[in-house]
């Protein structure tokens, strides 16, 4: 790596067929790396299993509240809170982790 960039600095214009060279030689097997991610996200649009979970889980959390005594509207109103709740304590986390990162 340091006799690349001591030769990139020498010679910047030699950059470009240097990337044409690790492009032509990794090229392939990027590319049937990108087509097994590519895969693995077609698989997982195609679940149904865990978005069932994650409604079963929700309809648990409206029932519990109405089964305790709260209207459906309340119920409703205390789960939106919990969602909002958990946005801003992700983004409180992404703002600590970006400021840890810049320091």
């Amino acid at each position: 790596m340091e006799t690349i960039l001591k030769l990139l600095a020498e010679q910047p214009e030699s950059l470009g067929e240097i990337a044409k060279g690790y492009i032509v030689k990794y090229k392939k097997p990027i590319y049937v790396v990108l087509e097994e991610i590519l895969n693995i996200a077609k698989d997982y649009s195609e679940n149904t299993e865990y978005p069932a979970i994650c409604a079963k889980a929700k309809k648990n959390m409206f029932d519990a509240y109405i089964n305790v005594g709260f209207t459906d509207e309340q119920a409703l109103a205390l789960m939106i809170n919990d969602n909002i709740q958990l946005m801003n304590n992700i983004k409180d986390l992404q703002n600590s982790v970006n400021s840890t990162t810049k320091k």
